[in-house]
């Protein structure tokens, strides 16, 4: 069976326009606060990783707001139209290790649904990663949808996209055991999504290795 997680990259890389025709250009009401309040705990004009920045609706929210985005995606389409509107950019895949010059680079790391892709083997260490592209104090948001379990739909794409389901004790569990503070863990959209914001204790490498030491 193909990995489910390459099964929704095709998606993506196949119907890269369809996802920008089908994605909302503005910010709604509550996920624009929740930026906002991830804004908020970063120094002025400090610099964000974002992972996935797919349409760069975020990125120049951020950028609007005078902070330095630099932004990644797996999707070659994404990144060459980021690069022309001006933004530093990186091919990355949240499977993978993070670039060793990211280490602790960053005021602050955004990843709006994107990490619901990730299996939980690989969310758990994708999750744990974060804290090595931050500086000591630094910020992350993150995204997740609430449910249960996994699932395969075809829904808004028509084409088949792999998601993870989570919940807030599930994920303040895991956070417990990774050096973060947690700032807030709000819901939206009548309950259908977690809006997460946690601050960097500081990295540790041992903590990171024992809590994932599985591989997808």
């Amino acid at each position: 069976m193909e990995n489910l997680n390459d099964l929704t990259i095709k998606t993506y890389k196949e119907g890269f326009q369809k996802y920008k025709d089908r994605t909302p250009t503005e910010a709604s009401s509550e996920f624009k606060e929740w930026m906002d309040n991830f804004t908020s705990h970063l120094p002025q004009n400090g610099s964000i990783l974002e992972l996935s920045s797919a349409t760069g609706r975020d990125a120049q929210y951020f950028a609007s707001k005078g902070y330095k985005v630099t932004c990644t995606d797996i999707i070659p389409e994404a990144l060459n139209k980021l690069s022309e509107e001006g933004f530093e950019t990186s091919e990355f895949d949240f499977r993978n290790e993070p670039k060793e010059e990211w280490a602790n680079k960053f005021d602050g790391f955004f990843a709006n649904a994107v990490l619901l892709h990730a299996p939980k083997d690989v969310f758990e260490k994708a999750v744990a990663n974060i804290s090595k592209v931050l500086k000591k104090n630094g910020v992350a948001g993150f995204s997740l949808k609430t449910g249960e379990g996994e699932e395969v739909t075809e829904e808004k794409m028509d084409a088949p996209r792999y998601f993870n389901y989570h919940n807030e004790e599930e994920i303040r569990n895991l956070l417990s055991a990774l050096p973060f503070e947690i700032v807030s863990i709000s819901h939206a959209d009548n309950d259908k999504w977690l809006h997460i914001i946690v601050k960097s204790k500081g990295f540790n490498s041992e903590v990171s290795s024992s809590e994932t030491s599985q591989k997808s």
